[in-house]
């Protein structure tokens, strides 16, 4: 769904959120090699939780501190009083993932929770959206202690310029400089802010950016990563697809603004349907522009992946662009489409399925009937051969894409609902309504293992390697 933040989009909450490695920009591991393993086509379910009490609302973003086994999952809630927490949760025991803590964001009354988590070392940054009453920000905890959260600072609507909050964030801890970079998106008047969260009880800010569309030039997600000594921003938003060399700042000890001359890759492929009467440099063309949903390049950084969310019925796609040879600011390059992954539609409508009953907070919603069903939703890349999709109603999708002109599919799974039936409905405390149909947010990855955050239902952790 696309993510601006007036007060009617929100009334449908399903957004996405950015990603994060554990170590912050980089991805957790090199990934097994394509060919090379007995994959499981049907992803074997090891471990499943509800994130029950004291966490009850919605589950969003998972992000995982790889080194410690434990993920974080966002939580939202719209009801007066609600649950929007960061929940700890210990993934030690693959078969039973243990969520430790809970810990609110520092928004106030009128705050509709976490919508994105991402880490960097001793840092989680939570990124909220809620009613402008309710100071929306990013909460900042330091989780020092990896199974205890706690909040530390926040960074309120003001600093980011955006009265409805920030939709998602991106953590980077630098391996030179060993500083940790907060980067803000999903802003109302501005595209991105930037701090230094080294210290998050004390967070510094030290540029703003806002791209070629002006105060609406909305951002949806970034993603940060070091190549050949340069630092670069891959960001998308209702623009496109752009990159920003940004080592003068997070090296140079320089301070923002960031502009246009910092801007050293582009496809605007979306930019005219939203902007008209703005004229945007030509790129080559994308197979169905639509809106730039997230964006992640390979660890090598020579080919970037981008996926579109689009509306019922249509075929979600992830574009493939060649990010090689960039060149040093003011320069730019327009990025070519290498390639695409097409999901297409289960049934060319979203209705006519059963289990339509919903959870505590909005008892008619089902997955199967979201407008955002068959689009798939946010993916991360395994080193520079898999893409692990969460997919929205259809589940996770794990995708071959070293040759990224033809990725091909690899494995799957459909059928989270195995260890959630009758029995945990009727589990002391839960109020949610758990149904047979995944409703995946985001899945990411560690060694072999998949992590999703469903939703309505919980965590799952699922198997990658057939027998692992």
């Amino acid at each position: 769904m696309r993510g601006r933040t007036q007060a009617a989009a929100l009334a449908v909450f399903f957004v996405t959120a950015a990603a994060s490695s554990a170590a912050g920009g980089g991805q957790t591991g090199g990934g097994p090699q394509p060919g090379k393993q007995p994959y499981a086509p049907h992803l074997a379910t090891l471990g499943f939780d509800t994130l029950g009490p004291p966490a009850t609302g919605y589950n969003s973003e998972i992000d995982i501190d790889a080194a410690r086994k434990f993920a974080y999952v966002g939580s939202i809630d719209f009801s007066p009083g609600g649950d929007g927490s960061v929940k700890a949760v210990d993934l030690s025991n693959a078969a039973k993932p243990t969520m430790t803590n809970a810990e609110p964001p520092l928004c106030g009354p009128g705050c509709w929770g976490t919508w994105d988590v991402t880490v960097a070392g001793n840092v989680l940054a939570a990124s909220e959206q809620g009613d402008p009453s309710s100071n929306p920000g990013v909460t900042l905890m330091n989780i020092t202690n990896a199974g205890n959260p706690v909040a530390v600072s926040h960074i309120d609507s003001a600093e980011i310029n955006s009265p409805f909050g920030s939709h998602t964030n991106y953590l980077w801890r630098d391996p030179i400089t060993a500083r940790t970079w907060l980067f803000v998106n999903g802003l109302d008047f501005q595209s991105i802010a930037v701090f230094d969260v080294t210290n998050p009880v004390v967070p510094v800010k030290v540029a703003d950016y806002t791209n070629i569309g002006g105060p609406l030039g909305y951002v949806h997600d970034s993603f940060v990563q070091e190549n050949a000594g340069r630092v670069l921003s891959y960001q998308v938003g209702l623009i496109g697809f752009e990159i920003l060399d940004i080592t003068r700042i997070v090296r140079g000890g320089g301070f923002g603004p960031l502009t246009n001359a910092d801007v050293v890759g582009f496809n605007y492929y979306t930019g005219t349907a939203f902007f008209p009467g703005v004229t945007f440099p030509a790129a080559p063309a994308v197979t169905r522009p639509n809106f730039a949903h997230y964006a992640e390049p390979t660890r090598d950084g020579r080919v970037t992946w981008v996926g579109d969310e689009a509306g019922c019925g249509e075929p979600g796609i992830v574009h493939s662009f060649d990010t090689t040879a960039l060149p040093l600011p003011p320069a730019k390059k327009a990025l070519t489409e290498l390639g695409v992954i097409v999901e297409n539609p289960d049934a060319p409508m979203c209705s006519g399925f059963l289990n339509s009953l919903g959870s505590h907070a909005e008892p008619n919603f089902h997955s199967q009937f979201n407008e955002y069903r068959w689009t798939g939703h946010n993916f991360r890349i395994w080193g520079n051969n898999l893409l692990v999709r969460g997919d929205y109603g259809r589940g996770v999708e794990v995708y071959d894409i070293s040759n990224p002109a033809s990725a091909g599919w690899v494995a799957r799974s459909h059928d989270l609902n195995r260890m959630v039936g009758d029995a945990n409905k009727a589990a002391p405390g839960r109020d949610k309504t758990l149904e047979s149909y995944p409703f995946i947010w985001q899945a990411t990855f560690d060694g072999d293992r998949i992590y999703a955050s469903d939703i309505n239902q919980g965590i799952y952790v699922l198997d990658l390697i057939e027998g692992g």
